[in-house]
């Protein structure tokens, strides 16, 4: 667990995980065009965490995992020098979409999983 506020509940998320988070959810709900908030204009980690709880540590775990994937994916494949969190946003949200394009069924599942997660969360920051 990372560091927490006292009487808070502990965070479920790194630092790291959470950034990567928060720019997925940036490419996967950008701002509207007239200016309505997109999902990247919203603290959207302490309702995921939330969510998550109720999902339990296997859930947190598997969402760690494709987060760190994610991160490290224009790395590995040589096409950019930095994570996927440094990247611009449409180039995050073209390795977002070619994941939903991939010949591989569990990284297509773990975006469209990854885009649910983004979508509730906020769904649910939206309507506090």
């Amino acid at each position: 667990m990372t560091g927490s506020v006292p009487g808070a509940a502990p965070r479920l998320l790194s630092p790291r995980a959470a950034r990567t988070f928060y720019n997925a959810a940036d490419a996967l709900v950008p701002p509207g065009p007239r200016g309505e908030p997109g999902a990247g204009d919203l603290d959207l980690v302490p309702e995921l965490e939330r969510r998550l709880r109720f999902e339990g540590v296997g859930a947190v775990r598997r969402l760690w995992l494709l987060l760190a994937i994610l991160e490290g994916q224009p790395l590995a494949t040589l096409r950019s020098r930095s994570g996927f969190s440094w990247l611009p946003r449409e180039e995050r949200r073209r390795v977002l979409d070619a994941w939903r394009r991939s010949r591989i069924p569990a990284r297509r599942r773990a975006v469209e999983w990854l885009a649910q997660l983004v979508d509730e969360s906020f769904a649910a920051r939206r309507g506090a």
